[in-house]
């Protein structure tokens, strides 16, 4: 594999030599042709970003619409220095983030660096799609989408699915949330939004499994949802040591509710993420 940010050289024409039978004359130039998949232009291209420079080669560009119609261009005919020829005359790309184009970078070239490979993460995910997706990279954004799909948390498919408008994603991600049985973190909530946070709030209270803890009476382990067993084990809470111990059974909701908690929030969707009073 060659090294990162040199492609292989432009190959020059070659010669032959003699053949053993000597029908090749040597020094005969050989008509060669240019590879159509791993012939690289070594073009490095300077784009800003912000603030930030990076010089980066033009057959990575060219994967995206944007900069290919942008190369497609005519050539200045006043002498001047082409845009991106160096850093004094760079691209400059608005509305992005340089953070972005890191990520998009670090994606692009992570076949380079075959023992430093990225971590799928949000935080690499999420920036390199918005820019493959703003600057129309779409090998890449066919790539980058079933894996957030795979890799990304409930909490960011939202954010995701809805910076990007990808409704099949909001109603499994928000039933999950509604049906997980810890609570949302401060963190998570922040991310969500109040419309998001309402609707797990408001579900969770109509579909929460039932409860004895409103109820006196008397009831068997099975309806208080708890195991005994005659061993001393520590509290999963206090984490002291305990005779008899008692485990916790988490009541799930059944299919029905389940049914029930999808139309909801497909209603919720369809209303424009507005919840009815």
């Amino acid at each position: 594999m060659h090294a990162p940010g040199n492609p292989p050289a432009s190959p020059s024409p070659g010669v032959a030599s003699t053949s053993s039978d000597g029908r090749t004359p040597a020094n005969k130039p050989v008509a060669t042709k240019r590879h159509s998949k791993f012939y690289f232009d070594n073009t490095l291209i300077v784009i800003q970003v912000e603030d930030t420079l990076f010089n980066v080669h033009k057959y990575q560009l060219l994967k995206s619409e944007t900069f290919s119609d942008m190369f497609k261009m005519p050539k200045r005919a006043d002498g001047e220095l082409e845009e991106g020829s160096s850093p004094e005359r760079p691209i400059v790309m608005e509305g992005a983030a340089a953070a972005d184009l890191e990520a998009l970078m670090t994606v692009l070239y992570a076949s380079y660096f075959s023992s430093h490979q990225p971590t799928p993460e949000a935080s690499l995910i999420i920036p390199a799609f918005r820019l493959a997706n703003m600057w129309n990279f779409s090998d890449l954004r066919s790539y980058l989408l079933p894996l957030a799909e795979t890799v990304l948390s409930d909490i960011d498919k939202i954010v995701f699915a809805r910076e990007f408008d990808i409704q099949s994603w909001l109603v499994p991600s928000h039933r999950n949330l509604c049906e997980r049985p810890e609570p949302i973190t401060t963190d998570e909530a922040r991310k969500l939004g109040v419309d998001s946070l309402l609707l797990i709030s408001r579900m969770r209270e109509l579909f929460r499994p039932a409860g004895l803890n409103t109820r006196a009476g008397i009831f068997c382990e099975r309806c208080i949802g708890v195991s005994s067993a005659n061993c001393t084990q520590e509290c999963a809470d206090c984490h002291q040591s305990t005779y008899p111990s008692y485990y916790h059974i988490t009541k799930n909701h059944n299919a029905s509710t389940t049914t029930t908690l999808t139309t909801k929030i497909n209603e919720w969707v369809a209303n424009g993420f507005i919840m009815k009073e």
